[in-house]
């Protein structure tokens, strides 16, 4: 059984790279036309924004990193409390 959290990285990393090589096609837009500027920004930037950001949530919610046990619970129980704490400084 195929996990489809390969299949949803390898269309993150396909879309990723489309985008990215479409941002950076040469001599488009032409230097100076502001108009061309804009419309690539809202068809390249944008996209590619939503496609990482959105990308890294998804995969984020498939592939969970496994919850260590809290250990600072266990330091705090660990400490001799009768000592008093110190702000630092010399």
């Amino acid at each position: 059984m195929k996990k489809s959290y390969k299949t949803t990285e390898k269309w993150w990393l396909g879309l990723t790279v489309l985008f990215y090589a479409l941002y950076n096609v040469p001599g488009f837009p032409v230097y100076g036309d502001a108009n061309a500027a804009l419309w690539h920004g809202a068809l390249t930037i944008l996209p590619l924004w939503i496609i990482v950001y959105g990308g890294m949530a998804i995969l984020h919610k498939q592939r969970r990193l496994r919850k260590r046990p809290d250990q600072s619970l266990q330091a705090a129980d660990s400490i001799n409390t009768d000592e008093p704490i110190s702000k630092g400084g010399i």
